[in-house]
């Protein structure tokens, strides 16, 4: 019993030693792998903001923020801008407020008018026009949810 006891401890104690060399990191001993450092996760910014603060900029800082984005994002960013260039002003103007309508919508509610967009754009003028007068439309969407579907639903796709 007295022999169990002392091979128990002696067993325990050199399972629980780490030399000094391993406890500091040095050769001899197992490296630690340390987690990568976190990037603080931050809110996507409005991109109607966005598009206007872009707008906003000399074509020199344009490029340098562009540049500074991820290739996907960068890409998106781009393309709204291209598509924003080719319109006059006002329309310019119209457009960047229709979607930061879209973009204060709750996370559902704008899922909900980003599919009935894309199902409005596949229907012809009529077929649209029918469906944005229908009492399913009216049932399922606000008055501000509906707006941006009548105003959204023959532009380009910016949403």
């Amino acid at each position: 019993m007295p022999m169990r006891r002392f091979a128990a401890v002696a067993l325990i104690a050199l399972a629980g030693y780490v030399s000094p060399a391993a406890a500091q990191g040095r050769k001899g001993g197992a490296a630690v792998p340390r987690p990568a450092p976190r990037r603080p996760n931050r809110p996507q910014q409005n991109p109607a903001r966005e598009l206007e603060r872009f707008q906003k900029m000399s074509p020199a800082d344009r490029q340098k923020e562009l540049d500074r984005l991820p290739p996907e994002r960068r890409a998106q960013v781009e393309q709204r801008l291209q598509r924003l260039d080719r319109l006059s002003p006002a329309q310019r103007e119209k457009e960047l407020r229709r979607l930061e309508a879209f973009q204060n919508l709750d996370p559902q509610r704008r899922n909900a008018v980003r599919q009935e967009l894309q199902n409005l754009r596949s229907l012809s003028p009529e077929e649209r026009k029918a469906r944005l007068s229908s009492e399913d439309v009216k049932k399922n969407f606000s008055s501000d949810e509906q707006k941006i579907l009548h105003e959204a639903s023959g532009q380009p796709e910016l949403l």
